[in-house]
């Protein structure tokens, strides 16, 4: 199997309310040799109030927001079918199950392409961050971690890179291609210091054998961020089969076996010692056969008999096993809704085959048939989400009423004083004024970039009171 490198630099944290600005992918074959690679920018879509803050991490001034050679939809689209033309592989970055790919997947969520396309035709997904803790747990004299400023080790990209004798200047980081490549050098590394255990993480990045590792209900350890923790699967979500549902065998199951479900929901998120774990076995959860990994743990936690007869307790256990399943369904029972579109892509339900194959007709037919297509969609999200496509990439394609509609919301959207989970143009701002007084006076470059930041929100402020 192949692999697919990539990184994205955004236009702010929060997936459902960002974009991609710029993308790099980096294809190899099975050992790591490139087959070919992208590098991509795009303009800024006119709904999105870029967070000042990311502007200064990626450097990116406001001009290049809106001098890019393609559009946020032609960037997400070449991306799409470079996915599909690379597959079957494993498709990694660095910190990405946690941020980039949600980011990518909400964005191909809003631009009518498949959400889920990093899971598609045989590609699996791994973490390179993820990979890098196993090894420090596992063989830690196989990898030097550095320590941050607090004293703490520090996992971040350009720190890991540094202190492994692989080139990432603080100049480069936060440029995707240059993080990319960076990565790609890390996995080619892990592999050369930790064969075994770069090579377990990678078959980890498979959900099957996470899922197969959970159902034999033997002793495993589990990994967080730092450490190993003996537990045994118990059930997977009975709606979500790749949510499983494991216990820390270092807790006494006495404490819990009994409770009923509404104690047990509790328990997932206990403070201290939480006796239940969610493992999401797409999400290559760092899961170690015992005997592989008990030399990891402290002395006074390797106690294998212990754990197989606390194990056998809880197998024996079947009320519990019916009020953990149950307690995993009622967890989030009663979270509303989001009422925005863009913040339903697990809530409101998955796309109908009917509408993602209307979303690629979409794609495919000139702006003037469009319209029609959109309006058949059988997803109310689908509909909003194409004709704010059409509003900014081809408003000849609306109807007169539908442009001042489409002009009325994106004001409305920009410029609104209402609490709304997207950052507005006076949230912005505000934004600029905290980052000002975080910043070293002397620091000359950031602030002229700040001023240049705060003049394009002015001016973008003064165009819709202008058109208002």
């Amino acid at each position: 199997m192949s692999f697919v490198i990539y990184d994205l630099e955004t236009s702010g944290l929060e997936p459902a309310w960002n974009v991609p600005l710029q993308a790099a992918m980096i294809h190899t074959d099975a050992e790591l040799k490139p087959l070919g690679e992208l590098s991509l920018r795009c303009r800024l879509p006119a709904h999105i109030v870029p967070a000042p803050a990311a502007l200064l991490t990626t450097n990116l001034r406001p001009e290049q927001l809106e001098q890019a050679p393609l559009s946020c939809c032609e960037m997400l689209g070449i991306i799409a079918r470079a996915l599909q033309a690379w597959a079957p592989a494993t498709i990694i970055g660095y910190n990405t199950l946690k941020f980039d790919e949600e980011m990518l997947r909400h964005a191909f969520f809003t631009h009518l392409m498949p959400p889920y396309a990093t899971s598609l035709n045989g590609h699996r997904r791994a973490d390179l961050l993820t990979m890098v803790r196993a090894v420090a747990m596992l063989e830690p004299d196989a990898i030097s971690i550095p320590l941050g400023p607090t004293g703490k080790p520090s996992f971040k990209l350009g720190e890991i890179c540094r202190a492994n004798g692989i080139a990432l200047s603080e100049d480069d980081a936060h440029d995707a291609m240059a993080d990319t490549k960076a990565t790609l050098a890390l996995l080619r590394h892990l592999r050369d210091v930790a064969p075994t255990t770069t090579a377990m993480m990678l078959g980890l990045a498979d959900k099957g054998v996470a899922s197969r590792m959970l159902a034999s209900r033997d002793v495993v350890l589990l990994g967080g961020l730092s450490k190993l923790t003996p537990v045994v699967g118990v059930t997977p979500n009975p709606e979500i089969a790749t949510s499983w549902a494991a216990v820390d065998l270092t807790v006494d199951p006495a404490d819990y076996l009994d409770l009923p479900v509404d104690e047990i929901v509790a328990l997932f998120s206990a403070r201290g010692v939480r006796p239940i774990r969610t493992v999401k076995t797409n999400a290559q959860p760092i899961l170690v056969a015992y005997g592989q990994g008990c030399h990891a743990l402290p002395e006074d936690q390797r106690d294998l008999s212990l754990y197989n007869e606390r194990a056998a307790r809880i197998r024996e256990h079947a009320d519990f096993r019916a009020n953990l399943a149950a307690a995993m369904l009622a967890r989030f029972a009663d979270r509303e809704p989001s009422p925005h579109h863009e913040a339903t892509l697990y809530s409101g339900g998955f796309l109908s085959n009917d509408d993602g194959r209307a979303c690629a007709r979409w794609h495919a037919s000139p702006w003037e048939d469009r319209p029609a297509i959109a309006a058949g969609f059988g997803d109310e999200r689908l509909k909003a989400f194409a004709n704010r496509l059409m509003l900014m990439e081809a408003p000849q394609s609306l109807s007169p009423i539908a442009w001042q509609k489409g002009q009325a919301w994106l004001r409305e959207r920009l410029t609104t004083e209402a609490d709304v989970p997207w950052l507005t143009l006076t949230k912005a701002r505000a934004e600029i004024t905290t980052l000002r007084q975080t910043l070293q006076v002397d620091d000359a470059a950031r602030h002229s970039l700040l001023d240049a930041i705060e003049r394009w929100l002015g001016e973008r402020g003064r165009f819709f009171q202008l058109a208002a």
